[in-house]
């Protein structure tokens, strides 16, 4: 079949040529984005009981909630917090789960279950199933003091930004609610005889929203209207209230009334001190080009920013400019990659050969970039790296291609001849070694989970690319090969020839001593291993710091104000800090893929801190440890950098759960005691609930039924006079704005105040609380934490330089051994090491597959189980390198050189199928054992160094570029091909020799007469 497809020249370079202009055509159209797009498998569900204790929240929302979720199976964990008023819920979605809306379905159908067990009362019950996106820019509105007016100015932005093309959604944070405050004054109600629910019912009567109709008149019709609503504030402050005497009074005769912020305190966000409102401008995922939506989107805000002077438009993060560098720096690596590769290969190869080989990298790059278009693939930096590692390999086949048409026509053939002869030798030979590679990427493909979701596009680059690679090889390549190759009076592989014969002469000499030799150093390279750092996934290469800050659970959102802004002002004192992020109340914008986005909390703040280079955060870290455990001791702050991979809380992460309360606390204090002794953990925390002061007030009914009044009407009295009750909206502007009727006090009124407040009746007798209730201190819990509908407390804690998760793991299973935890105490592991077994456990579930895919392929090349397992010979003796290369290059052990492993398995093998191959086609020829390796070892020397040198070349900008991402996986690579390729040039003929010749000697055994 191939033969009649070279039969078709102007058929191959039509077809070649159109899919390399449908390559450079979608290079410039498609979509970009630095990082891949995770699936939204993270929901946060929201429940608002107001006045409810933790405690109350925990036993009437969160039990019959989480039983319901329990339920969903789609569902595979979930964790919930219950505090004053709230109760929050994260649910995570199972791994292998990527159409989630459905899934989400069925979660929000278990709310609606649940809510019909929670008592009346709950005034919201939501899930918010997009907070895994990240923006693509946070804007800030700024300018002014009045945090209401940012508020207007970014809903007024929102609405100028909408339309942009690529957008998908914006969303406004630390934006500022409103209420409207009617402050009833207890004197005038008790004067007046009324009492604030009566003022309230008779302002929601008078603010309805009821049609008056139409009539016609000359065939038009008139709308009818009565001022059933009010119109602003003044018309509300001059509404009659009705007395009991029949008679009337204004409103602003018995309260006072104004606009202001909602309460309690909402999120805010600071830039550098001042405060802003933010926007998080979404663009579409997938299918947006960042740069191009970023372009549009500082034209859109330049064209805008006279309108809104003299508030100011600023950018906090822009998400595009990330993009452009890091595709920039990756690309230049590509280039450089590729310039590598082509010297060598003109140096090996001589300049006619030199020249189709190297024509091979843009054409195979090109063609595979459009055919990734099409499959609506997404350029990121996983993308391009999986390009960069396949640049050496894809021209494997090439190099062997050319090599053998030039081989031939030295030998006299012609030149159409010379390529169909080469074809048809290699067509089979180079498809296996091809699939052997796709069949060691066929698990990282298969494979679910956060961390295949990460890495997934450099499987399918590398499987797009080889495949394309093989395809070129046996039709374009032969084709060009036989126009432009010419009989060669020289050979330039004298030096390589005599390499080769030297190599088949050290394993023909002492061919048992050479598999020794070889086994020796595999086994002595795995001493090594205890000298490998562990790592997950190593940190980002970001500038950038982010500071959490906790204050005691039941701190007031004012009070973490007031602190976060005093730590702000002493880092921006610093030295090479450029400018600071401030977030109260939240965790702001998921600026970052894998950031942690947490719950809503008031006693929580995030700072993020942009220093001049990346060299500055190691210092700055450092610097505030010491100042907050010197200076501010009762805050618990944690500061690291941004970090790769799949999302998780922290580095380390222990979970403790118990039946007992005290027997959990204790466990989670001695798990926390023993993390923070240990070397390497820093910034150590736990989220034990130290508890919260209330006042508890016990009403004596007897005395409280004599004056018309029970339990819920003191319940009231509380709520109103704190948070105050809703009566009414005021509906006049784009968003309803409450009327909450309260005291003047409000949040801020004291204990005496509260307790000298009064209780009213059915008849609007005004009762003193004292007279019906006592008051007394007690200690209630403020938040309450759970995992999947256990009570839970975690520790957790980051790492210093030069420490791994498994480090600090390892050291408390030492000490927990020597002082274990209280009978049925269960810990359960978090953090990088939850994430590595599951992403290793899902490799491993998928591994069998590649495996098959392996063994398949191999068996239809060679039809041989002995020639199988000297072709998986190279995997294991390319372990030699493997290890001491991290070491030496000061990489630590984690999933990228894991990846760099798998992509060696893909590799190595090939080398061993083109020098087995060869030794097989000259033993059917008739040669002996020995002169067949010899001559295969000889022939192959060249082919196997200039693939290796390529390969190693088109790495070497990754393993010297100053990601913290990739120069792992690229020095396992290089290291563990350097040794596999020397291995398999000596060992690997020397198993033959053995191997091959006694299994002949068998068959001639069988077949001689007996």
């Amino acid at each position: 079949m191939i033969r009649q497809i070279l039969s078709r020249p102007r058929l191959i370079v039509l077809v070649a040529s159109m899919l390399f202009i449908s390559g450079l055509a979608s290079y410039g159209s498609m979509a970009r984005q630095e990082d891949p797009t995770f699936p939204g498998r993270a929901g946060l569900v929201t429940a608002l009981y107001p006045g409810a204790t933790a405690e109350i929240m925990e036993r009437l929302v969160l039990e019959p909630l989480q039983q319901e979720i329990a339920q969903v199976e789609e569902v595979d964990d979930f964790t919930a917090v219950a505090r004053t008023g709230v109760a929050l819920v994260s649910v995570a979605l199972r791994q292998d789960i990527y159409d989630t809306a459905p899934a989400w379905e069925r979660v929000r159908q278990a709310m609606d279950r649940a809510r019909l067990e929670i008592p009346q009362g709950l005034t919201e019950l939501s899930l918010d199933d997009r907070i895994m996106g990240t923006p693509a820019a946070v804007l800030a509105v700024a300018g002014s003091a009045s945090a209401i007016e940012l508020s207007l100015a970014a809903e007024r932005l929102k609405r100028a930004l909408t339309g942009l093309p690529g957008l998908s959604r914006i969303e406004i944070e630390g934006d500022v609610a409103q209420q409207i405050n009617i402050a009833l004054r207890d004197p005038d109600l008790a004067r007046l005889g009324l009492s604030p629910g009566t003022v309230a019912n008779q302002l929601a009567q008078r603010n309805q929203i009821l049609p008056g109709g139409f009539i016609i008149r000359d065939g038009l019709r008139i709308t009818l209207l009565a001022n059933t609503e009010f119109r602003d504030i003044d018309e509300m402050a001059a509404t009659q209230i009705s007395l009991p005497d029949g008679g009337q009074v204004p409103l602003s005769t018995l309260a006072d009334l104004w606009r202001g912020p909602l309460d309690p305190m909402q999120p805010v966000t600071y830039q550098d001190g001042e405060r802003v409102v933010a926007l998080s401008i979404h663009a579409r995922s997938n299918e947006t080009d960042a740069i191009g939506f970023g372009r549009l989107l500082r034209d859109r805000v330049e064209g805008l920013r006279a309108e809104f002077a003299p508030l100011t438009i600023q950018e906090l993060f822009f998400q595009p400019d990330q993009v452009e560098r890091r595709l920039s720096d990756l690309m230049g690596n590509l280039l450089l990659s590729m310039l590598i590769i082509t010297v060598i290969v003109f140096l090996g190869m001589g300049l006619r050969m030199g020249i189709l080989v190297a024509s091979v990298l843009p054409v195979v790059t090109v063609i595979t970039l459009g055919i990734y278009n099409l499959g609506n693939g997404v350029l990121h930096q996983i993308a391009v790296i999986g390009m960069v590692i396949s640049l050496g390999i894809l021209i494997d086949n090439a190099i062997v291609m050319i090599e053998n048409v030039q081989n031939r026509i030295n030998e006299g053939a012609t030149p159409s001849d010379a390529a169909g002869a080469a074809v048809s030798e290699l067509a089979g030979p180079l498809g296996s070694s091809t699939g052997t590679t796709l069949a060691a990427f066929t698990p990282l493909l298969l494979s679910t989970g956060g961390t295949a979701d990460f890495t997934r596009g450099i499987p399918v680059m590398i499987m797009l690319t080889l495949s394309v690679s093989y395809l070129i090889a046996v039709s374009l390549v032969p084709l060009l090969a036989a126009w432009f190759l010419k009989p060669s009076p020289t050979r330039r592989s004298a030096w390589f020839d005599a390499l080769g014969a030297w190599l088949a002469a050290c394993s023909e000499r002492a061919p048992r001593l050479i598999i020794l030799a070889g086994l020796t150093i595999v086994l002595a390279s795995l001493y090594t291993i205890t000298m490998l750092n562990v790592q997950f996934f190593p940190n980002a290469d970001r500038p950038q710091v982010v500071v959490e800050m906790f204050l005691a659970e039941g701190t007031d959102q004012e009070r973490t104000d007031d602190v976060s802004a005093d730590l702000e002002r002493m880092i921006r004192q610093q030295d090479n800090v450029v400018s600071v992020h401030r977030f109260v109340g939240f965790t702001g914008p998921g600026f970052y893929y894998n950031l942690p986005n947490s719950t809503r909390a008031p006693n929580r703040a995030r700072l993020v801190v942009n220093l001049q280079r990346l060299s500055d955060t190691g210092p700055f870290m450092d610097w505030i440890r010491t100042y907050t455990s010197e200076s501010l001791p009762d805050l618990d702050v944690t500061a690291g950098t941004l970090a790769q991979g799949p999302p998780r809380v922290a580095p380390v992460e222990v979970r403790i759960y118990h039946t007992d309360d005290r027997t959990r606390l204790a466990a989670a204090e001695q798990v926390f005691q023993v993390v923070k002794n240990t070397p390497g953990a820093v910034d150590v925390r736990h989220d034990i609930d130290l508890g919260t002061p209330v006042l508890k007030l016990t009403v004596d009914d007897a005395t409280a039924q004599r004056y018309g009044i029970n339990r819920a009407d003191v319940a009231r009295m509380l709520f109103g006079r704190s948070l105050g009750f809703t009566a009414e909206q005021y509906r006049q502007e784009r968003d309803p704005i409450p009327i909450v009727v309260r005291s003047h006090a409000g949040l801020q009124s004291s204990a005496e105040q509260i307790l000298s407040g009064y209780v009213y009746n059915a008849r609007n007798d005004a009762i003193p609380l004292s007279l019906i209730a006592t008051v007394s201190a007690d200690w209630q819990p403020a938040a309450i934490q759970h995992r999947n509908g256990q009570r839970v407390y975690s520790v957790t804690s980051g790492l210093a330089d030069g420490f791994s998760f498994s480090q600090i793991l390892a050291s408390l299973n030492t000490q927990l051994e020597e002082n274990p935890l209280p009978s049925g105490t269960r810990i359960e592991l978090g953090g990088d090491a939850e994430s590595a077994g599951e992403a290793n456990q899902a490799i491993f579930n998928t591994a069998p597959i590649g495996i098959l895919l392996l063994l398949f392929f191999l068996l239809m090349q060679f039809n041989s189980f002995t020639r199988v397992g000297i072709v998986l010979l190279t995997v294991p003796l390319a372990a030699a390198g493997i290890f001491p290369g991290l070491v030496l290059s000061n990489s630590p052990f984690g999933f990228q050189p894991l990846l760099g492993i798998i992509a060696l398995v893909g590799i190595v093998v090939n080398n061993a199928i083109v020098l087995l191959d060869l030794i097989d086609q000259r033993l059917k020829s008739g040669m002996g054992i020995n002169e067949a390796v010899n001559e295969a070892v000889t022939r192959r020397t060249r082919p196997i160094l200039l693939t290796t040198a390529t390969t190693i070349a088109g790495l070497l900008p990754l393993a010297f570029s100053a990601s913290t991402l990739w120069p792992p996986m690229a020095w396992a690579i290089i290291s563990g091909l350097l040794a596999s390729t020397i291995q398999t040039l000596l060992v690997i003929p020397a198993v033959c020799r053995l191997a091959l010749d006694s299994r002949q000697q068998r068959l001639r055994v069988k077949q001689s007469p007996a």
